[in-house]
């Protein structure tokens, strides 16, 4: 049973199934593990199992036993509703369900001794897939009609595999560190059509812009490095975490596609057509650099557990740029198209808290409440209207029970998310559009948006006390 029970959460854990989670590069989107989930993330300090492999480094090096921790089992329900993205009065949804990123990790002493672990890992660290379809008709007068119609998507993905080393120093302390290698795709496809027509003769344009812009961003085996220290004290426990900035590619390759179609009927100047597409271009990404500090207070019966991350600025760059003659000097003309993509993120520090009671000697009931606050994502793609990550400041609230025999962890229990954000940029005016404003795309700050999600975990923690070392001589 047990053998079949870990295959079938290896199916889960590598089978990535589409997650409709609508958060647009938040760091704090996905707890993972029995405590790790219940706790809300407040477990900097209090990590137990080989989540600490993530969550702090260093409280690898204290936990004497070794095993596998397996997590799955998360169906994931979300909502998305966003107002004035295509001019006043325009509402779009999203919903999705489907299960969030499970989590892979191993745990096992290289020699006899007790003083190093070793282990590895795997697990989603990003899962995003935001998508608008909408189609706008209105009149414009007794003899003009506007239609206008939008695609829009927005997919991130990203990986981790990670290896430990962690040393106890000693019974109370231990420090160790964890290399990750991440692999990480982005896509973006904006599709745009604004049509003014006759309406005694529909089929025949009047004015028409059509536009598109897509590009998807490939950067394969870069690197991050997360070193951590936990000490364990009677009553107090203190954990300490440092994450590296992204580093080192392997492999880094972008593409895009960009048309550009133009008609006016009323001036033959203004009947222009640009078309390119690039593959296998260079890019550059970047990641924050972060500092967590976790804390957790052992009272009679409970247990209180505090945690807290600061994710650095990341200031505006270049991801991609690209200027070329689409007609490869076979037209007349100096005919470049140039893409230029910049991204930047603010700063964001989260925090979590979490309460354990013992209800007797095998169950515990959580409460957990923590923060995944907006650090802006900030997308400018050539004269396009900028595009801020859709979501803003989420809240999660979770609860449930944690039964424990030795070490293994089973937890069932509900997290419950809530964000609104207010003052953003229309991707596109769809409002009041004339003859005039048809080739306009950027509207005013009037966008808001509400995201509404619910978790129901059934998790199940395979450590196997089968696995222990025995002290050492």
């Amino acid at each position: 049973m047990r053998l079949l029970a870990f295959l079938s959460g290896l199916i889960v854990v590598f089978w990535a199934p589409r997650l409709s989670a609508q958060i647009d590069s938040h760091y704090w989107t996905h707890q993972y593990g029995a405590q790790g989930l219940l706790l809300n993330g407040a477990v900097i300090a209090s990590t137990q199992g080989e989540t600490a492999l993530f969550y702090n480094p260093g409280a690898v090096g204290i936990d004497q036993s070794s095993g596998f921790e397996l997590s799955f089992i998360t169906p994931t329900y979300s909502y998305l509703r966003t107002d004035n993205l295509l001019g006043d009065r325009s509402s779009l949804e999203d919903t999705g369900f489907d299960f969030a990123p499970g989590f892979l990790g191993i745990t096992f002493k290289p020699s006899s001794s007790k003083k190093w672990t070793m282990g590895v890992t795997t697990f989603q660290r990003f899962k995003t897939d935001i998508s608008f379809d909408e189609r706008v008709l209105e009149t414009i007068n007794d003899d003009l009609l506007f239609r206008g119609d939008l695609d829009f998507e927005r997919r991130i993905s990203e990986h981790w595999v990670g290896v430990n080393l962690a040393h106890n120093v000693s019974k109370s302390l231990g420090i160790g560190i964890t290399q990750f290698a991440t692999f990480h795709s982005q896509s973006t496809r904006f599709n745009l059509k604004k049509e003014i027509l006759r309406t005694d003769s529909p089929t025949d344009l009047f004015q028409s812009w059509r536009r598109e812009f897509s590009y998807d961003l490939s950067d394969q085996a870069s690197f991050v490095t997360k070193a951590g220290l936990s000490w364990h004290g009677q009553i107090v426990k203190v954990g300490l975490t440092l994450t590296s900035p992204t580093y080192g590619a392997l492999y880094e390759r972008a593409s895009y596609v960009l048309e550009d179609h133009r008609v006016n009927v009323l001036n033959d100047d203004q009947n222009t057509t640009v078309s390119n597409r690039k593959s296998n271009l260079p890019l550059t990404r970047r990641s924050p650099a972060s500092v967590g500090l976790g804390f957790e207070f052992s009272l009679v019966n409970s247990v209180v557990s505090l945690s807290g991350e600061y994710f650095g600025r990341v200031g505006s760059y270049t991801t991609l740029i690209d200027e070329d003659d689409p007609f490869d000097s076979r037209a007349n003309g100096d005919l470049p198209t140039r893409v230029e993509i910049l991204e930047g993120n603010e700063s964001v520090m989260n925090f979590a808290i979490g309460y354990q009671t013992r209800l007797n000697e095998t169950t515990s009931f959580i409460l957990g409440f923590r923060t995944d606050l907006d650090p802006t994502n900030s997308v400018i793609i050539n004269e396009f209207p900028e595009y801020l990550g859709t979501v803003g400041d989420v809240y999660h609230l979770s609860g449930g029970g944690m039964i424990q025999k030795d070490k293994n962890q089973f937890s069932l229990g509900l997290d419950i998310g809530y964000g609104s954000k207010s003052g953003g940029q229309q991707l596109a005016s769809f409002s009041n559009v004339d003859q005039a404003s048809l080739f306009e795309v950027q509207g005013d700050e009037s966008v808001s948006s509400r995201f509404f999600s619910v978790m129901i975990f059934c998790t199940y923690d395979f450590i196997y006390s089968s696995l222990h070392t025995e002290d050492e001589q």
